[in-house]
């Protein structure tokens, strides 16, 4: 692609992949590299490195800059002020996320930690909604550094939150004991009771998860008073924004009770002539199933999602809908936890057909389909042909904008995990092509056979974690 320099490692990639797609025998020559490359591993190269870093960070160049800072890491691991720099960097993004975990590296590996250190840290962790982790980290850093401006500053921040989450708490409970004051008054109050605190707790979702989703218990508690379609139906609602919830915080048996009980409800209430509501059971079975695979539960999963497959397309595999490709991606992620390669490959391989079908060859959303179809390869050993498929994922996330792939891609929640899934595919086209190549050369120098080789790279594990899973 034009847009690619000629000297970047992605190029580097794609050469090296044709080579082995194509048959090529040789080598191409190394692109010649930069100083920035050169590194001897010493401190003073770490100490360049950092200086590069903050180069950039002055220039707003964030990326550049945390990649500097992770080099600089990679150099010298326990220097706390490497980690604190690309804390900063991460914060600059705004990956909060990876900004916490590189501000707590700082702050474990400070003697004694920096007032940067903490302060970066509570930052963090107030921006992942952690506000009491956040006010004890603060609490920290303000004994030590008692007149430091930004924490002192920062305080007040934390004190808003806290006592905003308060005033959320309060109303909660007063209108918990509305609702169920009205569930006791009047004929219709189990649903209307219902409705009105799964309103609450619609409110309550972004903010205070954790005030969501006792909000929901009691909205399922009060739809159980009357016996009653209507009753059953906000019931379901409780039950399927309680399964939500509980999936973000991790929670994953309370999802899967929830989920389990929206389906059984459905089952009951719901017409299968109704498409809107047939899809609304196929999606309960699909919510189930990704509980219990977060929950270790693969049969389970599979089975639950196999309903939610043949309720979709209604027992016609002539169907294809978002709704059924997610189902199918799902699907392919549980048969790889228990290994069974070939048959998660014809999932994905079966979702990136729905899903072109849908939406043409060049949706961000087939990377991630191409991307599980090249794991499955990489580990039943057909190694040029993971190399192409981890390319042509990578290509076509490389060919547009962040912004653009977010739109295409429903299963990746934000940018920051959209990130990280495109480094994952990086990272693993890069190693399964160095191992190759490292293969090849021992091959040709009679060090290793060529069953050997290839068995050498299949067996080598992907760098990073499984695929993006689809959200609730």
């Amino acid at each position: 692609r034009s847009r690619i320099h000629s000297r970047s490692p992605l190029r580097l990639l794609i050469v090296l992949a044709a080579m082995y797609l194509h048959g090529c025998k040789q080598t191409p020559a190394t692109p010649p590299t930069t100083s920035d490359e050169d590194s001897s591993g010493s401190t003073d190269d770490g100490e360049m490195k950092k200086k590069k870093g903050n180069r950039a960070m002055g220039k707003k160049k964030f990326p550049k800059a945390k990649k500097y800072y992770s080099k600089a890491i990679k150099i010298d691991p326990e220097n706390p002020t490497y980690r604190l720099n690309r804390a900063i960097a991460n914060a600059s993004l705004e990956l909060w996320k990876d900004a916490e975990a590189d501000a707590a590296s700082a702050v474990e590996l400070g003697e004694p930690p920096s007032a940067k250190g903490f302060y970066q840290l509570a930052r963090a962790r107030l921006k992942c909604g952690k506000l009491d982790e956040a006010e004890e980290t603060l609490n920290s850093g303000l004994e030590a550094y008692p007149e430091e401006v930004a924490m002192l500053q920062l305080r007040k921040d934390v004190d808003r939150h806290r006592a905003a989450r308060e005033a959320k708490e309060r109303r909660a409970a007063e209108a918990v004991a509305e609702a169920k004051a009205r569930a006791a008054a009047t004929p219709d109050g189990g649903a209307a009771a219902a409705k009105a605190l799964l309103e609450r707790a619609r409110g309550a979702y972004g903010d205070s998860p954790e005030e969501c989703l006792k909000l929901c218990a009691s909205a399922r508690e009060a739809a159980t008073v009357q016996d009653t379609d209507e009753a059953k139906r906000e019931e379901i609602n409780a039950c399927s924004l309680q399964g939500k919830t509980a999936l973000r915080l991790k929670q994953f048996e309370g999802a899967c009770e929830a989920f389990a009980r929206a389906a059984e409800l459905q089952e009951a209430v719901y017409s299968m002539e109704k498409v809107e509501e047939r899809e609304a059971l196929a999606n309960a079975y699909n919510n189930w199933g990704i509980a219990l695979k977060n929950s270790g539960k693969m049969s389970q999963a599979i089975e639950a999602l196999n309903r939610s497959y043949a309720t979709a397309t209604n027992h016609d595999d002539q169907v294809a809908t978002t709704q059924v490709a997610q189902v199918l991606q799902n699907l392919a992620q549980c048969l790889v936890a228990q290994d069974k390669m070939e048959d998660a490959r014809k999932m994905y391989a079966r979702a990136l057909e729905v899903g072109q079908l849908l939406h043409g060859p060049e949706h961000a959303s087939h990377g991630l389909n191409h991307m599980g179809i090249a794991r499955c390869l990489r580990k039943e050993g057909r190694l040029p042909d993971a190399i192409r498929a981890y390319t042509a994922a990578y290509e076509m996330w490389q060919g547009k904008d962040p912004e653009v792939c977010l739109a295409e891609m429903p299963e990746v929640p934000n940018k920051e995990r959209l990130l990280q899934v495109q480094e994952q595919c990086r990272q693993e086209l890069a190693q399964l092509v160095l191992f190759f190549e490292e293969a090849k050369r021992r091959h040709e120098q009679g060090n290793l056979g060529s069953d050997a080789a290839a068995g050498a790279v299949s067996a080598a594990p992907p760098n990073g974690a499984g695929g993006a899973a689809a959200s609730a």
